[in-house]
């Protein structure tokens, strides 16, 4: 790399904060003061060869290296905390689930003690409807009985 005599103090207004952020500055902010060092570079007559503040890449260079593990170790906070935040949620959707097919569980066995109460009602009733009847007939062949005494005794009397 071609150096040219530049002062590290020499930051375009854009950069300043980069330059002197030291480990605080983003990655953003590092790779915008490499391009602003770029813009402020100059160009070799006839080439494509730019001179540049060799201190300055340098400086900006080892910012970055400082930055970039800053970044991941933040970006590695954030995937865990997104993870652990995944992984809460999944539980309380399985809960969730369990609790729902629990209540369907619950819910199955009210309606079949409900159905079985219902059948069992109905058995005691027809049982009760026989049983009166069968009192009713007994009852009726007593008051037939009866009431042929009695005719046979107005009858007797001379009473018909």
């Amino acid at each position: 790399m071609i150096a040219e005599e530049h002062n590290t103090q020499d930051v375009r207004p854009g950069d300043r904060s980069a330059a002197q952020g030291g480990a605080d500055s983003t990655i953003e902010q590092l790779i915008d003061a490499l391009e602003d060092a770029l813009a402020d570079g100059r160009r070799l007559f006839f080439t494509r060869r730019l001179l540049v503040d060799e201190e300055r890449f340098l400086d900006l260079i080892d910012r970055l290296r400082v930055a970039v593990p800053d970044e991941l170790r933040v970006a590695r906070r954030v995937v865990q905390e997104q993870q652990r935040i995944l992984k809460e949620t999944q539980a309380r959707v399985e809960k969730a689930l369990s609790e729902q097919g629990l209540l369907q569980i619950a819910e199955e066995e009210r309606e079949r003690i409900i159905s079985q109460a219902k059948a069992e009602a109905d058995r005691i009733k027809a049982e009760a409807d026989d049983y009166a009847r069968q009192v009713l007939l007994d009852l009726e062949e007593r008051v037939g009985k009866v009431l042929t005494i009695i005719q046979n005794g107005l009858d007797t009397l001379g009473y018909s």
